[in-house]
């Protein structure tokens, strides 16, 4: 049985103090995540990144746990069925 495909967005306040964290914690799941996709704010300091994960539910959820701990960061999924 596949894993479901679910689309995780990042919406990340003060980018540069957030992104080194918040990418540590991308690279760790980087096996689940098929595309990203990220665009900033004209003032360059908020930024929005997309990824599409094929994940166990629980495993994209420990992902938005560790992302959502991080001051700043607003993190909302949408897990497809299979």
């Amino acid at each position: 049985m596949a894993n479901p495909l679910t689309i995780v967005g990042i919406l990340v306040e003060d980018r540069a103090e957030r992104a080194p964290e918040m990418q540590a914690i991308i690279t760790k799941y980087g096996g689940d995540i098929l595309s990203r996709m990220g665009i900033s704010s004209p003032d360059r300091e908020k930024g929005l990144i997309t990824l599409v994960m094929e994940s166990e539910v629980g495993q994209v959820r420990r992902f938005q746990r560790e992302l959502e701990a991080i001051p700043g960061l607003a993190v909302q999924t949408l897990t497809f069925p299979q």
